[in-house]
């Protein structure tokens, strides 16, 4: 129970079921001298809930109209029919159902007949739309000019998205509608929650009509939402030259920027819009702005491969070497998106091929980069500087080749006789990227043309080292086979075969000692050999093919330390015991000494 004291029932009385009890006075019980009138929603939801008439037209009371609700299913209650008499109640707040939908239909008879009625032509229904609006959407001329002569508010909004009848007329390509909206005096300037005028939707969709009808019934040729674009950049958008041209002649501004800078030129060209490129640059519009990063419409153009829009612009004489603010210029980035016919069209207009980013990339790198063979065989035909270096890091083209392991350019570059061994920040060459990634045919190529084996890093490292390092056994064999120094010491005196036994390579190990690598080179800062380091780190196999090639298993470190010694201390029982059995010294050379 509710804890709500109650009047109790008649003796003999009937008791109603609580289906057929008010859903109302149950949440808030009154009592009642009179009988009450029992109605029925007609919801959309044909849910048919059963109120008493003053319970539910109290709390309707309490609701905007056009916001009213069936108090159980939330759904929009209208009409509602009196049970005892089967016949709608009137309701000048929630109309029968028979006068939407005429409008909906376009029924100007029952439009009339319900008008006749007193029926509310500003009430809301469902999804917020009013009579005017639904007329609008459909089109229904005669509707729209019967209701707006019964008093329908031309400038209703709707609360979801803002839309009026003029801007749903507008988008919809409703000309005699929208007509009859503007002859009402409907706001020709109202946005909608986007910031979007009626003349934007109407260009935005391509409605010439409409447009036209807009801008000679003096509507706001700029105005727009707060990012500035306007309805010349829809018509850009859409390509609809005619749309552009009724702009033009009523004085439409051919230079509006968006807050990004973008201009109708930009969109044009963005979204190939040829014809309507064509108007603008014939319109005078300016070819070189540019946007919020620097962009130019010929950047754009080239960016997207948009090639009859990058001939209008070059033919009218865009700027072919703007820069944006990174510094690329449209050859640049025609070369990083492999559009050729692009980079064909600029060249031959005189465009600068050995532009550079404010990072130093040039464009045959970014070429060689994304891979773009074809664009690098042209630029190389063109005289592009072959030796470019990007200043972030000093690669040059070819080094950057060797990295993505493209042969087809790397040759190209090569044949063109680019430098083999133009090191980078690090001291760094083709070769030794080669090696360090473990790209067996670029290294081969750069070993074939004459690279030199033994280039060092600031650190002293060779390709060999590298390989090593990587444990890039292929790598190694070629190098070897080429005629790579095996014992050149790199950083602290560490040597190719050092490294291997570090880090467990064993066949690089094998391969460096079938090559006549010194077995005993130590490390300059403590004396370590390879065959004590492969102790130390416990790379069993490694020590196997020293002991096996007679390395000195008793070397020990400037302090003393065999490598015995430091095989037990780091716990490696399986090297201590392999150099035990080939007679290594158990103590340190200093115990010896005592």
């Amino acid at each position: 129970m509710d804890g709500i004291t109650r009047r109790p029932l008649p003796i003999g009385a009937d008791v109603k079921s609580e289906a057929d009890v008010c859903p109302i006075c149950l949440a808030d019980f009154h009592g009642r001298d009179l009988a009450p009138v029992d109605v029925k929603t007609q919801c959309r939801t044909h849910c048919g809930h059963r109120f008493h008439l003053d319970c539910i037209s109290e709390q309707f009371v309490h609701q905007p109209v056009g916001s009213r609700h069936c108090a159980m299913c939330r759904q929009d209650p209208m009409p509602v029919v009196n049970l005892n008499t089967g016949e709608s109640h009137p309701d000048t707040s929630f109309p029968n159902q028979a006068f939407y939908d005429a409008c909906d239909y376009g029924d100007l008879d029952q439009v009339e007949r319900s008008l006749a009625e007193g029926v509310n032509v500003n009430a809301v229904m469902t999804y917020g739309l009013t009579a005017l609006m639904l007329a609008s959407i459909r089109g229904h001329t005669d509707v729209v000019e019967r209701l707006i002569n019964a008093g329908a508010d031309v400038n209703t909004a709707r609360n979801e998205d803002g839309a009026t009848p003029l801007s749903i007329a507008a988008e919809l390509g409703n000309t005699d509608c929208l007509k009859a909206l503007i002859e009402a005096k409907a706001n020709l300037n109202t946005k909608n929650k986007d910031g979007n005028t009626p003349l934007i939707m109407a260009a935005a969709r391509g409605n010439t009509e409409c447009v036209i009808a807009l801008i000679e019934a003096r509507a706001d040729l700029n105005a727009g939402p707060e990012n500035g674009i306007t309805p010349l950049h829809f018509a850009a958008q859409t390509n609809n030259t005619d749309c552009m041209e009724a702009l033009f002649r009523d004085g439409a501004d051919l230079y509006a920027r968006t807050k990004d800078g973008v201009t109708p030129l930009y969109i044009a060209v963005l979204c190939n819009s040829i014809d309507c490129v064509k108007l603008l640059i014939s319109a005078g519009a300016d070819l070189n702005p540019r946007t919020e990063n620097g962009d130019t419409p010929l950047y754009i153009a080239a960016r997207e491969n948009h090639t009859d829009c990058l001939k209008l612009l070059i033919k009218a004489r865009a700027d072919l070497n703007a820069r944006n603010k990174n510094g690329a210029t449209p050859v640049y980035i025609a070369a990083q998106e492999n559009h050729i016919d692009c980079l064909k069209l600029l060249i031959n207009a005189g465009a600068d091929i050995n532009t550079r980013t404010e990072d130093g990339a040039s464009p045959l790198f970014m070429a060689a980069q994304e891979n773009n063979t074809d664009c690098v065989k042209l630029l190389i035909k063109e005289g592009v500087d072959l030796n470019a270096v990007w200043i972030e890091g000093g690669a040059t083209p070819l080094f950057i080749a060797a990295q993505e392991n493209n042969t087809d350019i790397l040759k190209l570059l090569i044949e063109a006789e680019a430098d083999l061994n133009k090191q980078n920040n690090d001291g760094g060459t083709p070769l030794h990227i080669a090696a360090q990634d473990n790209n067996t045919d670029c290294l081969t190529l750069l070993l074939n043309a004459g690279a030199d084996l033994n280039a060092r890093t600031q650190y002293g490292t060779t390709a060999l080292h590298i390989a090593a390092e990587m444990g890039n056994t292929e790598c190694v064999k070629r190098l070897i086979k080429a005629g790579a120094d095996t014992n050149i010491p790199g950083e602290n005196g560490t040597t190719p075969l050092f490294i291997a036994a570090q880090k467990g390579h064993t066949d690089c190990v094998e391969l460096l000692i079938k090559a006549g690598a010194d077995l005993n080179a130590r490390r300059t800062e403590d004396g370590a050999t390879p065959l004590f380091i492969a102790a130390q780190e416990g790379n069993i196999e490694c020590l196997k093919r020293l002991i096996r090639a007679e390395a000195d298993i008793n070397a020990a470190l400037s302090d003393g330390t065999t490598p015995f010694a430091i095989a037990t201390e780091m716990g490696n029982t399986d090297c201590a015991r392999l150099l035990i059995n080939a007679g290594a010294r158990q103590e340190t050379e200093a115990m010896q000494g005592r």
